[in-house]
């Protein structure tokens, strides 16, 4: 039996962990209709159902296609900053689980392909992508401002870490994990 929850070295040497590449394992998981990965790392501040009203069946996959390019040094936590193409489109995917082409995804795939590969979506041509507003899975300290965002993603860090106190919409999500606690 394949193990799905081993953390392996990545193609140059960085470690994959488990949640960067299980993602990928949605579709095998839900096996029919669409299924949604985000990122730990995001606050709804939408209704996400929404997002499902208006969904083509012809995509694969849906994502905000970033055009992220992030200069070289750390992140969240003093994690390495990689720079790769399709940056963060895998951070907030809504699969087709009945889709043809995600039937690529198996178990020895996800475990074997680098995360390099799997990030950017190589099993899946362009046009089986369909793309998302940037409203869900806006990138605070990234993205250029917008109206109302429904997923805000912290990509660089979240609130509670230092030096990202003050990034936006952080007292928003101060005032929700304070509910949460309550």
């Amino acid at each position: 039996m394949v193990d799905i929850l081993s953390i392996r070295e990545d193609y140059d040497g960085r470690v994959a962990t488990q949640h960067a590449n299980a993602r990928f394992l949605v579709p095998h998981i839900a096996k029919e209709g669409w299924a949604l990965f985000c990122d730990g790392d995001v606050m709804f501040r939408g209704n996400v159902a929404r997002l499902f009203d208006s969904l083509n069946p012809k995509y694969a996959v849906y994502c905000v296609k970033h055009k992220h390019e992030p200069s070289a040094g750390m992140k969240m936590d003093g994690q390495q900053q990689t720079r790769y193409a399709r940056k963060n489109w895998s951070s907030f995917l809504v699969f087709n689980a009945q889709h043809e082409a995600n039937r690529a995804l198996t178990l020895d795939l996800v475990n074997t392909l680098p995360g390099r590969d799997l990030h950017r979506l190589c099993w899946l041509e362009d046009g089986q992508i369909g793309e998302l507003g940037i409203e869900w899975n806006w990138l605070a300290g990234c993205s250029k401002p917008v109206d109302d965002p429904k997923v805000v993603h912290f990509t660089l860090g979240t609130p509670d870490m230092a030096g990202y106190e003050r990034s936006a919409y952080s007292d928003e999500w101060r005032a929700q994990l304070n509910n949460w606690a309550a």
